[in-house]
């Protein structure tokens, strides 16, 4: 085939497909007279999601020649007179589902549906059953049922109209029985009402009725269904005994196995079994004679099929008999003393024995008739053999066996006794040896329990402590054998040194400051003996003797390490070192110097602050030798880098809680260093050198300026000259009348720079030199002159009691000069500049 012709062939398909309608409705639908029809219906076609036109034909034919339908019509969707009994409900999306409500059977027949929309046409076709009256229900069973098998069966009807409901309900054997819920579906694949019940199966349901009934209401029978149960079992059967199951005795006893029930049949015959013990096989009759005891027990008989071997129930076959193999149980009792002891007489015996005689060492116990001999609080005289006798209507037994009764009890007057020497020492090892008098069976273990310690065990009953403590409590023994004994329990009064020495401060209750009365105490915890003696060391050395330490008025001198000892028979103990701590103010305090009080400049300098205080000082201050406070408060000052301007003297000052203290003050001395000083020698030398050059220059300017005005003023001047004294004095003197021959002169362009000067005149007449200075003041008189200090008997102007000054050059006022020869002056004469 070509590619050309599949391609067509596809289109053709394709084609169909498109033009095809899809109509979902029922094959057979089944109903019957008076009830509903409910159509299920749905439909695929293109897009089309409602119909046109709807027309539901009861057996329609077609007209070739027109090209129709034609047919008795039970529903018209465009005619509404012939829908008497019908009822289109498809007015959803693609739904085109009917009801025909009541349906006749003349309904019965094929059904067809024709559907018109958007001008195509089709017709479905349906088969509908309607008859008389209801149907039955189906019941559907599994192939095989068996007992003890849980089964489920379905009654169901191919039916369902909700316009008409129904139920269904189940009977077994006459008895209705509850079931699941009813279930309906009403689909285009499947119509029907459903209902299910669920039960175990046993051998009597075998040929039982099982029935479901259709109803339409609870009280409207409408059909039943009905199926007889075969169920599958192993035989059932039961015995039959004849005469009875009581006999006495060397009598006969017929028993028989009858079948009740068996599906399939039994295969072969029966077999019977005793106690569990087959005695015989193939016979349905079990005959016994001559009856024994030994003959009395449970039996059963059995029987099998393909199923399986069925039991019947057993049944007890009662011999009457007198006692028979008695014996005392327990055979061997041992059981302790105070306790309760129970002997039982066993026997075997039907009917039951109701009479008992007991024996104790084949004597007989008086009033003793129960089958239970009970000691409630067994004695140690009732150790011994018993034995029993036992009777019933049938007779007595014969004397039974024997029985040991032993009484024990534990160990008696238990007792602790001490090995060791007396008095017992701290660490001494101490041997005890625990005993008793009477013990029934003989003690084999002991325990010991000193309370500062686990509990012991031992074997013995010699027990050691080693290195015993102080503390020991006192110890006791257990005695054991079937149960234990105590002894009572012993003190070992052991003796040691005083324990828990230690220093205790009676007063003050707080921190011990310097003057304060302060008292310590020596006390212990225990001791044994209660003698003790007292003593005391201070740093290690022995200080005082007595329980107390006391101090009026404590000073820091008496801050130590102090411990006490307590001493007895036994030994001595001491106690901790306790440090006796002294509070006072700082005191002591000195400033040291790192490196040194004489240092070269940018050195690192530490000075620090040493004193002795309690508490530690906690606040620090510096001072300087002019009395100021420096920025510091550490205990160490630092300079950084000294320099010469830093030398002076230094001091601290510590304060802590209880008082403040202060240093004497110490002197820092720093000099330059080599570098420093050849510098400045250097400067020194250069301005040196330059003074001196420029007073050499200035000195022969003012010589040379002198002369030249000393001849000037001398041509000018007046003929009286005279010469004076100076004396020099750096006191401020205003101008006075106080001395006649006194004259002073204040010249305040000069202050402090200009000295004033008095003049004397002496006896004989003073000698100026006048220099050429021209003068240039109010009084003509006046002369500006160099005094010149006589070297022999000359005046000289000095002040008592005042440092030598540098002779220089002074300001003086010269008023009347006397007139006189003028002396010849040596040449020693020196001329300075004047000082403005």
């Amino acid at each position: 085939m070509s590619l050309l012709h599949l391609s067509f062939l596809a289109v053709g398909f394709l084609v169909l497909a498109l033009c095809h309608w899809d109509v979902k409705v029922p094959d057979i639908l089944y109903a019957w007279e008076g009830t509903c029809v409910q159509i299920p219906c749905s439909y695929k076609f293109r897009n089309i999601q409602t119909l046109d036109h709807f027309i539901l034909y009861h057996e329609p034919q077609f007209d070739d020649v027109k090209k129709t339908f034609y047919g008795r019509i039970l529903f018209d969707m465009l005619d509404s007179s012939k829908n008497n009994r019908t009822q289109f409900l498809g007015y959803r999306k693609n739904d085109c589902s009917m009801l025909i409500r009541p349906v006749q059977v003349a309904d019965s027949g094929k059904l067809g549906l024709r559907m018109i929309a958007q001008g195509d046409k089709w017709m479905k076709c349906m088969q509908l059953n309607v008859t008389e009256s209801a149907p039955q229900p189906h019941i559907q069973l599994p192939q095989r049922l068996q007992e003890f098998q849980t089964v489920t069966v379905t009654c169901f009807l191919n039916y369902y109209c909700p316009e008409y409901p129904v139920s269904l309900l189940w009977f077994l054997d006459g008895q209705e029985v509850l079931s699941g819920q009813v279930e309906n579906s009403l689909e285009a694949k499947r119509v029907l009402t459903e209902s299910k019940f669920t039960f175990s199966l046993n051998w009597t349901h075998h040929g039982k009725k099982l029935a479901c009934q259709l109803r339409h209401t609870d009280e409207q029978h409408l059909s039943e269904k009905i199926v007889w149960l075969d169920v599958k079992h192993t035989p059932k059967i039961t015995i039959e005994a004849s005469p009875h199951l009581e006999v006495k005795e060397g009598e006969s006893v017929t028993l028989k196995c009858l079948l009740q029930s068996s599906n399939p049949t039994i295969q072969g015959d029966f077999f019977w079994f005793k106690d569990g013990t087959n005695v015989q096989n193939w016979v349905e009759i079990l005959t016994l004679s001559n009856v024994n005891w030994q003959q009395a027990g449970n039996y059963h008989c059995e029987a099998e099929n393909e199923m399986g071997r069925g039991r019947s129930e057993p049944v007890h076959l009662q011999v009457l008999y007198s006692p028979k193999l008695s014996k005392v149980l327990p055979a061997d009792l041992s059981v302790i003393e105070n306790k309760t002891a129970e002997l039982t007489c066993m026997t075997v015996a039907y009917p039951a024995p109701t009479n008992y005689t007991w024996y104790q060492d084949e004597k007989q116990m008086l009033g003793e008739t129960k089958q239970k001999l009970t000691f409630q609080e067994v004695n140690r005289q009732q150790t011994g053999q018993y034995t029993c006798l036992a009777g019933n209507s049938e007779g007595w037994s014969e004397v039974s066996e024997r029985a040991r009764l032993d009484v024990q009890y534990p160990p008696t007057g238990v007792t602790i006794t001490i090995s060791s020497q007396i008095p017992i020492r701290e660490g001494d090892s101490v041997i005890l040896s625990c005993s008793y008098k009477q013990s029934n069976p003989a003690a084999n273990r002991y325990f010991w329990e000193p309370h500062f310690s686990q509990r012991a065990r031992s074997f013995s009953n010699v027990f050691t402590i080693r290195n015993i403590p102080w503390n020991a409590e006192p110890i006791t023994c257990w005695a054991c054998n079937i149960e234990c004994s105590q002894a009572t329990p012993v003190n070992l009064d052991v003796h040691y040194a005083p324990r828990d020495v230690k220093i205790i401060l009676v007063t003050p209750k707080s921190d011990i400051r310097s003057g304060d009365q302060v008292q310590l105490q020596c006390d212990f915890s225990s001791s044994h003996p209660r003698s003790v003696h007292y003593s005391w060391t201070q740093n290690g050395k022995h200080f005082h003797d007595g329980r107390y330490l006391n101090w009026s008025s404590i000073s820091p001198e008496d801050s130590a390490l102090y411990s006490c000892s307590v001493t007895n028979s036994i030994g001595q103990t001491q106690s901790q070192e306790w440090d006796l701590k002294v509070q006072y103010a700082p005191r002591h305090l000195q400033v040291s110097i790192v490196p040194g009080d004489v240092v070269m400049e940018k050195t690192r300098v530490v000075l620090t602050c040493e004193a002795d205080a309690n508490p530690a000082i906690d606040l620090y201050a510096w001072f300087d030798w002019k009395g100021q406070k420096i920025d510091n408060y550490g205990q160490k000052l630092t300079l950084w880098s000294v320099m010469t301007h830093q030398s002076g003297a230094y001091w601290c000052q510590g304060a802590n809680k209880l008082g403040t203290g202060k240093s004497s003050p110490v002197v820092l001395t720093v000099y330059y260093s080599p570098e420093t000083i050849g510098k400045r020698t250097a400067l020194g030398l250069g301005v040196c050198l330059a003074l001196l050059l420029l007073a050499l220059l200035g000195f022969q300017s003012v010589r040379c300026w002198q002369r030249i005005r000393g001849e000037q003023d001398f041509q000018a001047r007046p003929s009286r000259q005279g010469s004076f004294f100076i004396r020099n004095k750096k006191i401020r003197r205003p101008h006075s009348a106080a001395a006649p021959q006194s004259l002073g002169y204040y010249n305040p362009a000069v202050e402090g720079r200009i000295n004033y000067a008095t003049l004397q005149f002496p006896e004989r007449p003073l000698y100026l030199e006048p220099s050429s200075v021209s003068l240039q003041t109010e009084d003509q008189s006046v002369t500006y002159s160099v005094v010149q200090k006589p070297r022999g008997g000359d005046y000289e102007n000095v002040t008592p009691q005042s440092p030598p000054e540098e002779e220089g050059l002074h300001y003086s006022e010269l008023i009347h000069f006397g007139e006189g020869v003028r002396p010849s002056v040596r040449e020693g004469v020196e001329y300075v500049t004047l000082k403005h």
